[in-house]
């Protein structure tokens, strides 16, 4: 019976559905998962409810033993394809580790693939992630090879999510030209929204622009700004500057810097000192933008 009902469910929702994540970012998927009302979310599914398909699929093809669901391959893997086919994110990305693991099926590079890109398209972060580093270094035991084309692909996709070491490299290669052609706009682009993101690392990487003036006006107040923020004590970068300073342009690095800080709760090693905490309640905000210095 329950056979046939999947079956009726899976051609009704033919073709496939466009749709995404089940869950809000907020809530814990795990502790949903295993708290579930089983019988309950049975009877939903049967009714065409997709988080109790994706909920009552996973509880099959792992086991739930406070509902005493003993592991059903089969079951987990059709409830989780019924799901998928009304475009739940987390149903594809279950069906992935399925093919990549072999539950219930033998293992398929194709299918594993296509089920995590599939839930990655649909916003999976973990899934985009896991995508990366199968593009980056392919998979030997699925049978897998490196995919530049398809890496890059998903370190943008990564880096427009927030993932700050995506973002840092996608600088690297504009900057290059490794993949992308040569775009010191786009480097510095991507730099400053990990900048702005309060990434340590990409704020020394900004250092070097406003330093040397690459894409935006040369400027050694924001250039010592950046080192300063980059969190290494002591910086060599940011002292060997303030050796080509004025006074009062180290006294404004440092109030900016200070002022950085206060406004994101979010503080340096190097400001221990008095001197990293002038009074910064009249300064005006500061832009980092090409065009304002332009």
């Amino acid at each position: 019976m329950i056979r046939l009902t999947l079956i009726a469910i899976l051609l009704v929702l033919s073709p496939l559905a466009l749709a995404g994540s089940i869950f809000d970012e907020s809530e814990k998927v795990v502790e949903i998962f295993q708290s579930q009302d089983f019988d309950a979310n049975l009877a939903k599914a049967e009714e065409g409810d997709v988080r109790a398909q994706y909920l009552v699929g996973a509880a099959y093809l792992y086991g739930l033993e406070a509902q005493e669901v003993e592991v059903d391959h089969e079951k987990g893997l059709n409830w989780l394809k019924v799901a998928a086919r009304q475009g739940a994110a987390e149903a594809f990305d279950e069906l992935a580790s399925a093919y990549s693991e072999g539950l219930g099926v033998e293992k398929n590079a194709s299918k594993y693939e296509k089920y995590l890109a599939e839930a990655g398209e649909r916003g999976i972060r973990s899934a985009k992630l896991d995508l990366l580093d199968l593009y980056q270094d392919g998979n030997s035991e699925l049978g897998i090879a490196a995919d530049e084309e398809k890496y890059l692909y998903w370190l943008e996709k990564t880096a427009e999510d927030g993932v700050l070491i995506s973002m840092r490299n996608m600088a690297h290669r504009y900057r290059q030209g490794r993949g992308f052609e040569v775009d010191y706009e786009k480097a510095f682009e991507w730099i400053m929204r990990a900048v702005n993101l309060d990434d340590l690392t990409a704020q020394r990487m900004a250092g070097e622009y406003f330093e040397k003036g690459m894409v935006v006006e040369k400027d050694l107040v924001k250039a010592y700004m950046m080192y300063d923020l980059s969190g290494t004590v002591p910086s060599t970068r940011r002292d060997e500057l303030e050796e080509r300073m004025t006074e009062e342009q180290v006294e404004e690095a440092i109030a900016r810097s200070w002022q950085w800080q206060l406004e994101r709760n979010s503080y340096r090693p190097s400001s221990n000192g008095n001197r990293y905490r002038p009074d910064v309640s009249d300064l005006e905000p500061l832009s980092l933008t090409p065009e304002s210095d332009q």
